[in-house]
This record gives structure tokens, sequence and C-alpha cells, in this order.
């Protein structure tokens, strides 16, 4: 198999689940589930284009001759025995001439275990090249963390050989989990201490002790198990004439050969690897989302945006025409000193009280309605809010009916309270934005308002000179005994009042009045932010879709690739395959035995 390829797909994989959980698509248990076969995948090795070290592992009960099997296997001395039985963790058995730091690419467990000087024992057993023997703390120990290291050992391993006597063959019903592995790696039994020695009066039963044996292994799950009967002693010392007994030693080693030859290893890997992807498969199958963009909450939550926005808009624009200015018109319109300046004071000061006026009788008309504003789910009492309300009101409603269409929308129901907020606050400042904007625009230097400025002071100084003639001709008058007449007074009155209204005209025409600039102004951005927080609100929710459909497309074609990856680089293996014998049967079978009793 093309590891490189397994190493992306495993890559793609990983991505793929971290967005679903992004976007709340990922069913907890289901991620968890994928999560932890991501896991098991990398000791399974499927990220690794080929395999440079093959790991056989030894597990078994107490005192069944794990160290001295290997001894055997090894021609050699290599292991102490008895190590396994006292000690807490495994020992791994490695040629000199390959590198431990390698077995982090196996499994995480194995390379600390490679780390560590007290659990490797380096070797130069050349029938061992390349080849890695795990020998594994005691299933039947007390110790519940021996039992969970060897477990969470086998999948690192490509070949399992689980050793016990024929006093401690019953153990195995203990290590059942060792039936789940049976598809993915090659499993062998052996029956060692097999001597006359160690069988003692039970020699006689020696037939009904592998037969029983195959009956529990049956009972397991491994309907045609392997088994081997072996005496380690006979291979570090000659046996007496007479006390032989059939040994199978050179039957275990020819079956390790088979399965540390590099092509029955690559066939090996592949059935392993097989196994592995589909359970890779399985959880990433049941991960994919349902695509969402043509379904009916989707096409119908398209369509729900428009009604809300235009119904936020006019609320928007009414309350901005009826919202009342600030004094912009004092500061965008110079007062002068003189008369004319005076008018314009009385008149803003008139029309100041005249606006608080009707402002309370349509405050007394309009109370009702603001205090059920005010008990709305924002409090509309202030700019906008109504308008906010309607946003919220409506992504509350895509929400509710998300949630009956069974459509998840992750994390776009807090973008949308987040935007709800959002526009609340930018609606609510927007009167004082607006103000500061138009006064900003107002005192800014112009010629037209320089031409204002003047035309002003041009008004109040002819308003000036016509009082002073008036003054002098009355003054003089009084002097020579020629009073003025009633006409010069009216002509002088009427002149001045002809005047004011110069005045008032040239101040309206070089600066109009910001009432209505302002409130158009106003009702326009305000328009602007409803449209954008709306436009936001539905591009939250197309994203989301696209995220699901996307998510979804990916994820079947995630699947297809894995099977396209196991058909190409994995072909089945048939009865015929000389590999197939290395592994047991997978279905388990009734068959009558007979048990055997168990002596210590």
């Amino acid at each position: 198999m093309a590891g490189a390829h397994g190493a992306g797909l495993l890559e793609r994989i990983e991505r793929w689940a971290a967005a679903l959980e992004a976007r709340g698509l990922a069913r907890e248990l289901a991620a968890g589930a994928l999560r932890e076969v991501l896991e098991q995948s990398r000791g399974e090795r499927l990220d690794l284009a080929d395999d440079p070290l093959l790991v056989a592992m030894l597990c078994g009960p107490t005192a069944v001759g794990k160290s001295s099997l290997i001894n055997a296997l090894a021609g050699a001395q290599i292991a102490a025995p008895g190590l396994g039985a006292a000690t807490s963790a495994p020992t791994l058995y490695v040629h000199e001439r390959d590198d431990p730091a390698r077995l982090f690419e196996y499994s995480q467990a194995l390379g600390q275990l490679g780390r560590d000087p007290a659990r490797i024992v380096r070797h130069a057993r050349d029938p061992l090249l390349h080849k890695v023997l795990v020998d594994t703390p005691d299933i039947d120990s007390a110790v519940r963390t021996h039992r969970e290291t060897t477990q969470a050992l086998v999948h690192a391993a490509d070949l399992v050989l689980f050793v016990t006597s024929p006093e401690k063959y019953k153990t195995i019903e203990a290590a059942r989990w060792l039936a789940e592995q049976r598809q993915q790696r090659a499993i062998a039994f052996v029956l060692n201490k097999w001597d006359r020695d160690a069988l003692g009066l039970r020699y006689a039963e020696r037939e009904r002790i592998v037969e029983d044996f195959r009956a529990t292994l049956r009972q397991i799950g491994f309907l045609d198990p392997i088994v081997f009967k072996v005496s380690s002693l006979t291979a570090i010392s000659p046996v007496e004439p007479g006390r032989e007994i059939e040994n199978e030693l050179t039957a275990v080693a020819a079956w390790l050969s088979a399965g540390l030859d590099r092509t029955a290893a690559a066939a090996i890997r592949d059935r392993r690897r097989r196994r592995a992807w589909g359970r890779v498969g399985g959880a990433v199958a049941a991960l994919v989302p349902a695509p969402a963009g043509q379904s009916p909450v989707a096409l119908a939550a398209a369509e729900g945006w428009t009604a809300p926005r235009t119904r936020a808009v006019q609320l928007a624009r009414a309350e901005a025409l009826l919202r009342p200015a600030p004094a912009l018109q004092d500061a965008a319109r110079p007062v002068t000193p003189g008369l004319l300046g005076s008018w314009t004071r009385l008149a803003r000061r008139v029309g100041g009280a005249a606006g608080a006026v009707r402002g309370l009788i349509a405050g007394w008309g309009a109370g009702a309605d603001r205090s059920a504003a005010a008990s709305g789910p924002l409090g509309a009492s202030g700019f906008g809010d109504a308008a906010a309300m309607l946003l919220q009101q409506a992504t509350r409603d895509l929400v509710t009916a998300a949630e009956a269409g069974r459509l998840v929308l992750g994390p776009v129901a807090a973008a949308w309270e987040e935007e709800v907020a959002r526009l609340r606050r930018n609606l609510g400042r927007l009167p004082d934005e607006t103000a500061a904007e138009l006064s900003g625009a107002a005192l800014r230097l112009s010629l037209r308002r320089l031409t204002g400025v003047a035309a002003l002071y041009a008004v109040e100084c002819l308003i000036a000179v016509v009082l002073l003639l008036a003054l002098w001709r009355v003054g003089a008058g009084f002097v020579s005994g020629d009073y003025a007449s009633l006409g010069l007074l009216v002509n002088t009155v009427a002149l001045l009042f002809f005047l004011l209204l110069l005045g008032q005209f040239a101040g309206n025409l070089f600066f109009p009045p910001w009432q209505d600039r302002f409130r158009r102004l106003l009702a326009h951005q305000a328009e602007e932010r409803i449209g954008a927080a709306f436009a936001r609100g539905a591009e939250l929710l197309h994203q989301q879709l696209d995220a699901t459909d996307r998510l979804a497309a990916e994820g079947r074609g995630l699947l297809s690739d894995i099977d396209a990856l196991v058909g190409a680089d994995m072909p089945a293996l048939t009865p015929a395959d000389d590999i197939a014998r290395l592994f047991p049967a997978t279905q388990p079978a009734a068959a009558p035995h007979h048990p055997v009793s168990q002596r210590s």
C-alpha cells in the first residue's frame, strides 16, 4: 500500500473532522470514536510508506516460558528468564543494527520503551535483523496496568504469539480482546513446556489437553486456531534418551519465518491495514452530514429575510423623520453682535420653546407605544431598537425552524445574537454620529460659508447705518426745533424690518436649516446599517449551508478514497494464498469437548 497516500488521507480526515467540529456538525460520540480510531491508526502504521521493522509480540500468563521461547527462536541466550514476570513494563528485543528511534513510527508506547535502557535488549542475532520482539507483562497479573499495557501494544504488532502452558491454558479466557485482533494481525498459540518433566502425571492426557485448549479457543472466536506444542528446554540443553517428546519448535520457527519473510510480512501488513482502514471508514461514515443546501428549511430561510428587513427599514426611517435634531443650527450659523443677531437669538428661543411644547404633546400620545416597545426582548427605548428586535425575531424564528427540520446551525445562532447586539449598538449611537458629521461639515471653511458670513455682517452694517441716520435726524430736529415727522419713523421701522428679513433670507440661503438634512442623513445611514446586518445574517446562514454541503461531499469523497486505496493497494487474500494460514479462521464454531482438570 502507498503509505504516502495513506498518510495524506489520514491528514485529510483529521482536517475534515476538525472542520466538522468547528461547524458544530460532529456529534460528540461519533467524533470521539473517530478520534480514537485515528489514534489507533497511527499504531497500525497506516501513515507509513514501508515498514522497515516487523513487530512480533509475545503475550501470555505468568511463568509459561516466554523468555525461554525467545531464546530458543533466537538460537542464543538473549532473554533472561523471569524478566517479564518481575517487571511492570514490556521488554523489547532489537537488533543492534536497527535504530530504536524508529519505534516512534509504530507507536508512542513502543518509542517510549525504546528510550528506556532498562526496557530494551540489544542483540546481534542476524535471524532477527529488522524484527522487534516484544515480551509483554503477564495477562493474569493482579496489576491491572499489566493487562492494559498488553492490550494497547497489540495495535503496534504485526504478529502475535500467545504463549501458555498445559497448566495455564485456561487463562486465554481472560484475553478475549485478542479475538478482536484476529483479522488484523497474524496470531498463533504455543503450548510451551511440552515435555515429560513439565507434564508429569498428565503426560498420558496430552491429546485431551490439546483438544480442550482448541475448544477453549473456539469458544472465544478462533474456529481453526494455530496451536504449536513446544518445549523450549530441548533447544537449550539435550534431552536424556528415552525422555523425548514431540516438539514443534521447528514449526513455530517456520511459522515465524513465514511471517517474518518480507513478502509475507507485506501481506500481513496489508491484511491488518485493510481491517484498520475499514474501521476508519466506518467512523468517517458515521460523521458524514446530510446535505443541507436544498432542504426545505434552507430554501425557506433564504426567503425569510426580506419581509423583516423591509419592515425594519420602514420603522427606522419613520423614527428618523420624527427624531428631534440637535442644535446644529447654532453651531453652523454665526450670530452677529447687532440687531440682526439679537433677532436671530430671539427666533431660536421661540422656536426651541415651540418645539419642546410639540414634543411634549407628541410624547403624551406615544407614551403607550414606548412602554410596549420597552418591554420587548431588547427594550426598544433607543433609536433603532425596534429594527434590532425585528432582526432578533427573524433569527430566532430561523433557529426554531432549523431545529424542527434537523438543520444544524452550529456557530451561526451565536453569531446571529452577536449581530443583533452589534446592530443595536450601531443604531443607538447613530444619531450622535450623524450630528457630529453634520457639525463638522457645517463648520468646515468654504467659499459659501465665507460669503454667508460677509452677507450677514453687511446686513448688520446696513441696519447700523439706518439706525445711525434715523438717530442723527431725530437729534438734529430736536436741536433745531424741526421735530422728525411720523413718516420718518414709519420709514425707518419699515426699512429695519426689510433689512431683518433680508438678513434672515441671507442666513437661510447660505446657512440652510439642518433639521431636514439631519433626518434624511440619519434615515439613510440607518437603512444602510440595517441592510448590512440582515445581509450578514443571511451570509452566515449561507456559509453554514455551503460548509455542510461541502463537508458532506468531502466525507463521501474520503470514503471513496479509502475504498480505492484499500482496493488498489491491498487486494483481497484468497484461501489459496500461502499467507492465509498465518491467520486463524474468523467464525466461532461450537464443538463438544471434555474439560481437562487443571493441576498446578
